[in-house]
């Protein structure tokens, strides 16, 4: 029996909140842009629409700030999880409408 692909041990949602998170971390630690490029080479890659492309690329720009704030407060706090939930929705949103 073949072994399942790790995307479908985990699927992308699932792994977008992971990286999200992630990056929250580094920012923390003062490196707001440490998982930017793999964000951007992954989700930009990926030969979406112009439209979509576009709404992702405002969004990343929007994280991308985003984590450059929480390196200024040095910390992480509830309502910066909050906000990757809500970054998190949007790109799971755009994605989902492009394949739609």
């Amino acid at each position: 029996m073949a072994k399942p692909s790790a995307e479908a041990r985990f699927g992308f949602e699932e792994l977008l909140g992971e990286v999200l998170k992630e990056g929250l971390f580094w920012a923390a630690l003062g490196r707001p842009s440490e998982v930017m490029p793999f964000l951007r080479g992954k989700l930009l890659g990926n030969g979406y629409s112009d439209n979509a492309r576009g709404q992702l690329e405002w969004l990343l720009d929007e994280l991308e700030r985003f984590y450059e704030r929480v390196a200024c407060c040095g910390r992480i706090e509830e309502k910066h999880m909050i906000a990757i939930r809500s970054f998190h929705r949007d790109i799971v949103s755009v994605i989902s409408s492009e394949r739609a």
